[in-house]
């Protein structure tokens, strides 16, 4: 049976032993193989309530919805975060999208429909670093069409709603499409060295129609300044599930073991701070009174730190039989190695700090 190492978090939510078990019991197929469909178990922990907690009326709390990813990174990555795109998905719909998007925020509660993040290139905007790769422009019959570039994106199944910032007549907006609107075309990326399930890819829009009822009637700046805190403590998270697994993994140390004891403290200490942070930050989320505890973009860069950390602690601690490609210590190690380039990535969030300082 699969335990959850995360009892640092004081969060009641918990995905139960054998639907974990589950999600533990594929992960070495999901890591590898892309034709592996995610949306099933997404639907089953819909069914549990497990992926809109946090939203008004879900009944949860985002220090669930946090425990709920780190448990399912602390299983499988791919899964968490797939997990993590469309519960982000649901954030900007059930929580910004009002009365006109409440049919594609029931679906997507639901998984009856697979919710798609993209929004890289909009963070980066509204940050100064880059200007919105999609631009709107009427037609000549006056009919809007969005064309640009997405230059990542997953959870890219054919019932994908996708939610992504636009510049249209000079103004920045978030609006939602569908991937299977005429003139969305997926460029589905090569063989990754993991989360090869979760259906990543580019996007290139050509002459796609969008109507105003598809803007999101939220202010951008407003839009951005709210989810983006969600956004990077939901990444937190799973950083701080992967690590929970490979410190977890390590039991007694034995023989040469010994001599990375220090290491092996220091790490657990730091996924102890990490773990408190984060629960702190999920409390602010609940109640947005005063200003945030931790900076969030910090938090995220620590726990992209601590989680690479711990899986190479693990390999280093477990030897030649952790090089083995099916070992799940190999795989928590190319996990963790995506974790500095998504975005934010590394770099990025560097960029941010040091802008900030």
């Amino acid at each position: 049976m699969t335990s959850s190492p995360l009892g640092v978090f004081s969060s009641s939510q918990s995905i139960s032993s054998q639907a974990l078990d589950r999600v533990a019991e594929l992960a070495s197929f999901v890591d590898c193989d892309s034709t592996a469909d995610r949306r099933p178990v997404l639907r089953e922990l819909a069914a549990e309530g497990l992926l809109d907690l946090g939203i008004p009326g879900s009944g949860g709390t985002y220090l669930d919805q946090i425990r709920v990813l780190a448990e399912l990174a602390g299983a499988c990555m791919t899964t968490a975060f797939s997990a993590w795109a469309h519960r982000m998905t649901v954030e900007y719909v059930a929580a910004y999208g009002g009365e006109s998007f409440t049919g594609d925020a029931n679906a997507l509660r639901t998984v009856a429909r697979v919710g798609s993040t993209a929004m890289a290139a909009t963070f980066r905007a509204a940050s100064g670093q880059d200007e919105l790769t999609i631009s709107l422009a009427a037609d000549d019959h006056g009919v809007l069409r969005a064309n640009g570039f997405v230059p990542w994106a997953s959870n890219l199944h054919d019932d994908a709603i996708v939610v992504t910032g636009m510049l249209h007549d000079g103004v920045h907006r978030i609006v939602s499409f569908n991937l299977s609107d005429d003139g969305v075309e997926v460029l589905p990326t090569g063989k990754l060295l993991a989360l090869d399930a979760s259906q990543s890819g580019s996007l290139k829009l050509h002459n796609v129609k969008v109507d105003e009822s598809q803007f999101l009637p939220v202010d951008f700046t407003v839009f951005v300044q709210s989810v983006r805190p969600v956004f990077l403590a939901f990444q937190s998270a799973f950083c701080v599930g992967l690590a929970a697994a490979s410190l977890a993994s390590i039991h007694d140390l034995r023989g040469v073991g010994v001599s990375l004891t220090e290491p092996l403290a220091q790490r657990r200490a730091e996924l102890a701070r990490i773990s408190h942070q984060l629960e702190q930050v999920a409390s602010w989320l609940d109640h947005r009174e005063g200003e945030v505890p931790f900076n969030v973009v910090r938090l995220r860069l620590d726990a992209s730190h601590l989680a690479t950390a711990a899986t190479q602690l693990e390999m280093a601690i477990r030897g030649g039989q952790a090089y083995e490609a099916k070992s799940p210590t190999a795989r928590r190690v190319r996990e963790a190695m995506f974790i500095p380039v998504q975005s934010p990535t590394e770099a990025q969030l560097q960029w941010e700090l040091q802008r900030s300082a």
